[in-house]
């Protein structure tokens, strides 16, 4: 039975969510602060989080920041602030998905249900796949890549991008898809961040967009990761 945690200091919307998780034969555990929270993670580790972007003690971003160092499991943010800088920033700073407020309970844990879906698959896809490509090595268990026998610095959402083109080369990824495969369903409102995230891992390749040797742009749709490069490619 999966284990959700709401970190909300608002008893009504924790209540109905736990309500809701409990209708989905969920356990649930509820906090009310970042304090609070961090200590039950610890102590019960959760499936997944639905994360208030403003609790008493902490930011969105720090609070983010703090589950970060101690989880790797998706977090949903709830936020009554729709501004696109606010959840692009929850976004890079690792939140799996958003909801604004006021929302609808059961679309929460639909999302919530997706994302568990979404990691428990790749968990078992981490555990049974490695493979190069050309001069990478990717370690699918460790979510390490190394280049030349060089250990990359990739964030968790460069690993993400990598891994999800690279499982299907040649294959065009739209912005809009990327966004809903790494981050959940945004929109297309935020296809410039696909594209910051796109350049900042090239960068780490040492990748040229102008003559690629893993990631090729096709223009006015997405990227893809190149058949070439997966030619050599030992799964």
């Amino acid at each position: 039975m999966p284990l959700l945690q709401i970190i909300d200091d608002d008893p009504g919307i924790a209540e109905l969510i736990a309500a809701y998780a409990d209708a989905w034969h969920w356990q649930s555990t509820t906090s009310a602060s970042l304090a609070q929270a961090l200590q039950q993670a610890e102590q019960a580790p959760p499936d997944v989080i639905v994360l208030d972007w403003q609790l008493p003690d902490s930011t969105g971003l720090r609070s983010l920041e703090k589950l970060r160092h101690l989880t790797a499991v998706p977090i949903l943010v709830l936020t009554v602030n729709d501004k696109e800088a606010d959840i692009i920033r929850a976004l890079q700073q690792n939140a799996d998905d958003y909801v604004v407020k006021p929302f609808s309970p059961g679309q929460v844990m639909a999302r919530l249900n997706a994302l568990l879906h979404r990691s428990r698959t790749e968990a078992a896809a981490a555990k049974s796949a490695s493979w190069t490509f050309m001069d990478l090595e990717i370690d699918m268990e460790r979510h390490q890549v190394r280049q030349g026998g060089v250990l990359l610095d990739l964030t968790p959402l460069e690993y993400d991008l990598m891994s999800a083109m690279a499982r299907a080369p040649g294959r065009v990824w739209t912005r809009e898809e990327l966004l809903r495969r790494i981050w959940g369903d945004v929109g297309e409102a935020f296809d410039r961040a696909v594209d910051a995230e796109v350049a900042r891992f090239r960068r780490k390749l040492h990748d040229s967009p102008d003559d690629p040797r893993y990631i090729e742009t096709v223009r006015g749709v997405g990227y893809r990761w190149r058949e070439e490069s997966a030619r050599n490619a030992s799964l």
